[in-house]
């Protein structure tokens, strides 16, 4: 009988073990599985940034101002990545959500800012008469991406307005912005403007104008199909690699970014008796250049010419 009772006791003994064994090494590590998928699906659902456009603009309608400056920032985002997701049913909110960051009782110079960059990104050209405001700004930041929002949209009517940011008087900044603004937009009256500010240098410019601006301006003109001596000997010098080595500064890929946006632009000109001046350096970039994409972009403009 005794023995009875031992085996028993073994056996219960045995199941508590195999139990516990089970316990340790599976059920454990399983709740713990579990309740990690759990907290992470609950913090995504938590964290997560909306895409929809009308949570965004619901937020920046009635949220905090943190809310505010993150569906902005999140909206500009949207739009730069992907114009096509702009509907005109959201054109007179965020013009009134523009206004009501200016306003003195909800001031919002972020909100401002965004609303701005939003335009222009939204490839709506009915903002245009908003931004070409915004240019009467006392705040040079805000000018600033008023300028490039407008050449963002093309807007035709923008460019008089504009050109008067090529002035000596403006600073280096704003020179810059509208030199790439005008040469977006295209219209042709503002080359004697644009020829002007490469000519005036170096006499006539700001100890802070940087090198930047001459070749703003000369991209600005190639873009219009306009070519002169001082414009073929810019253009030729950015298609140099050596060119650079006086501008410490600029980083390989940025110098690759230079290059590659100028063979962009050639590439667009049917005119092959533009491109011309071009030929000897489009075909050292073809042959040496290090960089295989400008390689095989400079190939493609030299057929244009061929």
């Amino acid at each position: 009988m005794n023995d009875v009772n031992e085996n028993i006791v073994d056996e219960k003994s045995e199941s508590s073990r195999i139990y516990s064994l089970f316990y340790s090494f599976f059920l454990i590590p399983l709740m713990i599985v579990v309740f990690g998928i759990l907290f992470y699906l609950l913090f995504a659902v938590i964290t997560e940034e909306p895409t929809d456009i009308n949570q965004l603009l619901i937020k920046l309608e009635t949220g905090s101002i943190r809310d505010k400056a993150n569906a902005s920032y999140r909206m500009n985002k949207l739009f730069y990545n992907d114009p096509t997701i702009y509907n005109s049913t959201y054109r007179e909110r965020i013009i009134k959500i523009h206004n009501m960051s200016k306003s003195e009782l909800l001031q919002d110079n972020t909100l401002r800012m965004h609303t701005i960059m939003i335009m222009g990104n939204s490839a709506d050209t009915t903002f245009g008469s908003v931004l070409v405001k915004e240019l009467d700004s006392e705040n040079e930041e805000f000018r600033i991406k008023a300028i490039e929002a407008l050449g963002k949209l093309k807007y035709f009517n923008s460019s008089d307005s504009i050109k008067e940011f090529l002035s000596s008087e403006n600073s280096f900044l704003e020179k810059l912005a509208a030199a790439g603004s005008l040469g977006n937009i295209g219209n042709k009256n503002v080359i004697p403007e644009l020829v002007s500010l490469i000519n005036r240098w170096p006499s006539d410019w700001l100890d802070s104008d940087g090198p930047e601006l001459r070749w703003e301006a000369a991209l600005a003109l190639l873009k219009m199909n306009y070519s002169d001596q001082k414009t073929q000997n810019i253009i030729n010098n950015l298609l140099t690699r050596s060119y650079y080595e006086s501008y410490q500064e600029l980083d390989e890929n940025t110098v690759n970014f230079v290059i590659l946006k100028i063979l962009n632009i050639l590439y667009s000109i049917d005119d092959s008796d533009l491109l011309l001046p071009y030929y000897d350096k489009l075909s050292i970039l073809s042959n040496s250049d290090p960089n295989l994409e400008i390689r095989n972009f400079a190939k493609k403009s030299l057929k244009a010419i061929q």
